[in-house]
């Protein structure tokens, strides 16, 4: 059986936007099988999406489970690049899976991904396997500045999904993609977001909410605020 379509997935904001917590709900609704994050910061808003595990040999035998949510809480005294490989290449392995990266920033750089990074971005999303199964990698990756990822993950999601951004650079990168002014992405308040989808040729836009429905509002943001000042940090 075809594996379900595979989505890539970018969410940026600075912190205090959200962000994280818009993640969370997403993998909330989606509900995947099988589910890998990579958690950066240990971060006490992602307790319960998985069981944590601070060793990867043992991640990675429970990933051979046929379901599976798995939280991987990086070791930051051994070498952080050595630890995303061998998470990227156990989805890859795995396949039919949903991996969240947080602080998508710490292990890609604009100019640079990790080779078993890219071929999950580049080809997860369907594949076949050493086993002749059909598998995908749905993606999900997360940052403050989106200037300093990956840009084939960026230029490649099917949803941008981005609260305030603080930097010059970071929103005149994302704003052209998503279809709005610069200015609009630095000034949004917080828990305020856009969402572009590469089928639509719009954008969304609304308010975090905690409750059952998020609030999305109909007016488009197409002009900047007025008189705000903003600093290239």
């Amino acid at each position: 059986m075809r594996p379900p379509k595979a989505l890539t997935v970018a969410a940026f904001g600075a912190k205090g936007t959200g962000k994280t917590a818009w993640v969370k709900q997403w993998i909330q609704a989606a509900n995947p099988a099988r589910l890998m994050i990579w958690d950066f910061k240990h971060d006490p808003p992602l307790d319960g999406m998985g069981k944590p595990y601070s060793a990867l040999p043992a991640l990675i035998a429970a990933a051979k489970a046929p379901a599976f949510k798995l939280r991987y809480l990086v070791n930051h005294e051994t070498d952080i690049h050595a630890q995303f490989d061998l998470f990227c290449r156990c989805a890859w392995l795995a396949g039919n899976v949903t991996i969240f990266v947080d602080e998508l920033p710490e292990v890609t750089k604009a100019n640079k991904a990790p080779p078993a990074w890219r071929k999950c971005v580049n080809v997860g999303r369907l594949y076949r396997g050493a086993d002749g199964q059909e598998k995908s990698i749905t993606i999900i990756g997360a940052g403050q500045r989106p200037e300093e990822c990956d840009k084939s993950f960026v230029t490649n999601a099917d949803i941008i999904h981005t609260g305030r951004i603080r930097s010059v650079a970071g929103a005149k990168d994302l704003a052209e993609l998503i279809g709005c002014d610069f200015r609009v992405l630095m000034a949004l308040p917080d828990l305020h977001w856009l969402e572009k989808r590469a089928e639509s040729v719009k954008f969304d836009q609304g308010v975090l909410s905690f409750g059952n429905k998020k609030t999305i509002a109909k007016k488009a943001l197409s002009a900047p605020p007025k008189s705000t000042n903003f600093v290239d940090l």
